[in-house]
């Protein structure tokens, strides 16, 4: 497991993703990243062996049996995309998207597993799907005419009262623009209207609909603007009714202005959750007709009051109570669907009702307040008196908007809590932008390398602060992952700050979130690596021109007058004449010996995965003859496959074997293996012959180092070494004496 851990976590902790590995005939878990304990809650020894049914919601339908099914057909060659009902360590729920596939992994199968935590998208789902069923009700509540134009007045949303009015189709209206809905004559009005909402906030205006048989219905429209926070105006929201009983029409219309009104200006406020709750509660008093308004959080059997405005001391901001002594208990009931409406409690036979007795309700509406779909308190307004009439439609559209409103704005505050917790522990400089790259969060990190206070850059537009990075590499990357909905990286140079950075994008449902990495060190590295590269081809040429051409100048010469004056050298002069040669052939292979060095790394290829043991078996073909010579034997064990250059490693284990086969003396034995370790795979060449000085073990991997028994150039243990370094790995020698020579080569398991 602990092997089968590693290999998960170093090819998969990188991903943001939950990967595991099953046994495909058991379905236990055999291998898991870092991002499944911390999704699961399990530690590595906890999740070791588990089966799918010990971390899933068995009691929602969740079974061993339907997961088993699925591994299977993974296994049989169907790879499997669902959604599943995860249950944590501490009992904690949420969703999840599992991908199944079929893997094999240095021969064994299994079934590799991909995890993403979908609870923030299924719980925004909900809440979208509440929104519009909310919006639905409401509208379709109204007896008016209710609409939402855009700022350009183009019609976004009506309800069928006005469909009906005017006698057109839902999507004949969707064609239409407000104007296009009056009378000709009236329509100057119509658009002066318009236009008098966008500037000042509201407006009255009379005017004759034209329905699709062409008939005049005089109205009179109300329109008020649609704001966000900012106060940046986002549509017109209004209401038109038939022009009769004006004065019981424009109470009402008024009520419900002023209600859609107050509940916009107060949301849209810079000030606390609780301060926003005591006015809308305040304001909804007056609008239900009510002395008390009131937010609950219930914990187990005990609710109690969030925010309490009137003059019932039993239900003030603080007071508490069991919530099997209140009215509450029914609001949360899961067969109450609707608020919970009492108009007169003694005569709606709530006279024996633990609450009744408790506070003395004559009428009571509650809703619901849930967070991450789990329902933790109430918004009630109420009365110690019943009231004269049955509550509106309306009015109870108006509970039920408020208690939407705050369920959302606890569930936001909840998720930006958790957000800031894991944030706070991104070391690196981290940032994230909404959908309309406004800045939503912005770390202490990048704070500090770009000398910008969060304070400044908060809720301010990305492109607006920073006109710098558009029409760059960011710009262009920021926004594809904004479309395309997958992560993405780029590298960019900001002038501003004088630093370098690779920028690591993940979208999300809210946005984009953004991984700012400092890699100015690594770019002056590779500046002064690409220099230094470039004195080495300079170095390289000169080799293979300016120095080769004395060399074979010397050995033609001499081939010359070999040549011509053979007959007539004495013996000594030819000896001599000998070592000249030897002498320039010994230095054309230190120049060739000395290219092969400066080429590792100007020549070196793209790494690729290689089978090292194909390597090592090629190798050991093309020395057979000097294995044969030396009556050598070479044993290759059995070799991984690892991202390398296939040239180049070939050309390490050539000259390993072959400074083996050189050094070991007559009958030495060779032996290659590997090990897999924490840092990689450990490759050791091994021989028997009579080892290497304990003085000389620091120079072998200098450059012309020959050992005082080689014949060669020396540089064939400085390649291997240049070799090993360029690919990230280390190389080591052990010679004990009399035991032969062991090179250790370790090279990254990626």
């Amino acid at each position: 497991m602990k092997l089968m851990q590693q290999t998960v976590e170093s090819v998969f902790d990188d991903l943001g993703v939950g990967i595991m590995l099953h046994d495909p005939e058991t379905g236990r878990i055999v291998g898991a990243n870092s991002r499944v304990e911390e999704l699961y809650g399990y530690t590595e020894a906890e999740l070791s062996g588990r089966s799918v049914a010990d971390y899933s919601a068995t009691g929602d339908g969740f079974t061993q049996a339907d997961i088993e099914a699925r591994i299977q057909a993974a296994v049989d060659g169907e790879p499997q995309e669902f959604e599943w009902r995860i249950e944590r360590a501490d009992g904690e729920r949420f969703w999840a998207a599992v991908r199944l596939a079929h893997t094999t992994l240095d021969g064994e199968d299994y079934v590799l597993t991909e995890v993403s935590d979908i609870s923030a998208r299924k719980h925004h789902q909900r809440v979208l799907d509440s929104e519009q069923a909310f919006m639905k009700q409401g509208l379709e509540a109204l007896e008016d005419s209710f609409y939402l134009l855009a700022v350009d007045g183009t019609l976004q949303r009506w309800n069928a009262t006005l469909a009906e009015t005017l006698g057109y189709s839902d999507a004949e209206l969707e064609e239409l623009h407000a104007l296009e809905l009056f009378d000709e004559a009236d329509q100057p009005t119509v658009e002066a209207a318009i236009a008098e909402v966008r500037e000042t906030g509201s407006v009255i205006v009379e005017a004759a609909f034209c329905t699709a048989d062409g008939e005049l219905i005089p109205d009179e429209f109300t329109g008020t603007q649609l704001t966000d926070d900012h106060g940046t105006i986002q549509g017109i929201i209004g209401i038109g009714r038939e022009i009769s009983d004006r004065t019981e029409r424009l109470d009402r219309l008024k009520t419900q202005e002023e209600m859609l009104r107050q509940f916009n200006q107060t949301v849209a406020k810079s000030i606390p959750f609780e301060e926003k709750v005591a006015e809308l509660l305040e304001f909804g008093r007056g609008y239900m007709g009510v002395e008390q308004g009131f937010l609950t959080r219930i914990n187990g059997d005990s609710q109690r009051i969030v925010v309490g405005v009137g003059p019932n001391q039993q239900l003030k901001t603080g007071a508490d109570a069991p919530v099997s002594e209140s009215y509450c208990r029914h609001t949360v009931s899961p067969d109450q669907a609707e608020p919970l409406v009492v108009t007169d409690a003694a005569s709606d036979g709530w006279g024996d009702d633990p609450a009744y007795d408790r506070f003395g309700l004559g009428c009571y509406v509650g809703a619901t307040i849930t967070v991450d779909g789990e329902v933790t308190g109430t918004l009630c307004f109420a009365d110690r008196g019943p009231v004269d009439a049955e509550f509106t439609e309306i009015q109870e559209t108006f509970v039920e908007l408020l208690a939407e409103w705050a369920s959302y704005e606890l569930e936001r505050t909840e998720r930006e809590a958790k957000y800031r917790r894991l944030t706070e522990r991104i070391s690196d400089a981290y940032y994230a932008v909404d959908t309309d790259f406004t800045v939503t969060y912005w770390n202490d990190t990048i704070a500090d390398r770009l000398n910008v206070p969060r304070e400044d850059v908060l809720n301010e537009s990305l492109w607006d602060y920073f006109p710098e990075i558009t029409d760059t590499v960011v710009e262009d990357r920021l926004r594809e992952a904004m479309t395309t909905g997958e992560p993405t990286t780029c590298e960019y140079y900001y002038e501003p700050a004088d630093y370098w950075t690779v920028l690591q994008i993940y979208p999300d449902d809210d946005g984009l979130a953004v991984i700012s990495k400092d890699i100015t060190d690594r770019k002056e590295y590779e500046q002064r690596l690409e220099r230094s590269n470039e004195r080495l081809q300079e170095f390289a040429y000169i080799l293979s021109h300016d120095l080769q051409e004395p060399l074979r100048m010397v050995s033609s010469y001499i081939d010359l007058l070999e040549s011509e004056l053979g007959d007539d050298l004495d013996a000594e002069t030819k000896e001599y004449m000998g070592f000249v040669v030897d002498g320039a052939e010994r230095m054309r292979g230190m120049i060739d010996g000395l290219l092969e060095y400066s080429r590792v790394e100007t020549d070196g290829k793209a790494f690729e995965p290689v089978d090292v043991e194909a390597v090592v078996d090629g190798v050991v073909d093309d020395l057979q003859l000097a294995t044969a010579e030396a009556d050598a034997e070479i044993i290759v064990g059995e070799l991984p496959t690892v991202a390398a250059d296939f040239d180049q490693l070939g050309q390490l284990f050539q000259n390993l074997l072959t400074n083996a086969i050189d050094h070991g003396g007559d009958g030495t034995t060779v032996e290659v293996t590997a090990t897999e370790t924490t840092q990689g795979v450990e490759f050791a060449v091994s021989d028997d012959g009579p080892g290497i000085p304990v003085d000389q073990q620091d120079e072998i991997f200098g450059l012309f180092d020959t050992g005082r028994d080689s014949d060669g150039t020396g540089i064939g243990l400085a390649v291997c070494e240049r070799i090993v370094t360029r690919h990230d790995g280390k190389i080591r020698v052990e010679s004990p004496p009399g035991e032969g020579t062991t090179f250790y080569i370790t090279l990254p398991d990626n």
